[in-house]
């Protein structure tokens, strides 16, 4: 006896289901994809008002250069004395300084004989500017030396050629009154010689 056939029935449901597995076609030739659109985010800028004019407007001032030091040298600088006061003392105003007692002689008194305190006031002009030492010096009536001073003009940071030189003397003894000199020198310079009288008084 000949084996009996079996036929093998294949759903027509597989079939189908296995033809829509197959892979999506390739594109057509010259076709583009579309790109999803971007949102861009929509600003203004704030409003920033009506821009100035230069109508009107004015440059800051340039601040005025401080004076610079003289370049002028020591040895060629110039001095002149324009006045010496004697005074019992002298006080600082606008002008300079002021006599605040003023007196035509000194007052010589005691045992032994001493001078008063006071005051000798050198005003010295240098057109320069340029600082300069300073010396005076007391001569009795017998030319010897009964006061001396020493110091220094300073012009430097001054807005004017004119410099006072201020000396305070102490009570000093001397041996007699009579008619004193006061000898000014400036930068080693004899400037010249001023009359100071000295009067015994009780």
């Amino acid at each position: 006896m000949r084996p009996a056939l079996r036929r093998v029935v294949v759903p027509l449901c597989l079939c189908l289901s296995a033809t829509s597995l197959a892979a999506d076609p390739a594109p057509k030739p010259g076709a583009t994809k579309k790109k999803p659109a971007v949102k861009v985010p929509s600003f203004s800028l704030p409003d920033m008002g009506e821009v100035p004019r230069a109508d009107g407007l004015q440059r800051p001032k340039a601040e005025v250069a401080p004076a610079e030091p003289s370049t002028v040298r020591p040895q060629d600088a110039t001095y002149s004395v324009v006045k010496v006061e004697f005074a019992k003392a002298f006080v600082r105003g606008p002008q300079g300084h002021a006599p605040v007692q003023p007196f035509t002689s000194v007052a010589l008194r005691g045992k032994p004989p001493t001078t008063e305190k006071f005051s000798s006031l050198v005003r010295v002009r240098s057109p320069q500017r340029v600082n300069a030492s300073i010396e005076m010096a007391v001569l009795d009536p017998r030319g010897d030396t009964a006061m001396t001073s020493s110091g220094e003009l300073a012009f430097r940071g001054t807005t004017t050629d004119e410099i006072d030189y201020l000396v305070d003397w102490d009570p000093t003894p001397c041996r007699s009154a009579g008619k004193f000199h006061v000898l000014v020198r400036v930068a080693g310079v004899p400037m010249g010689s001023w009359p100071l009288l000295v009067e015994e008084k009780p």
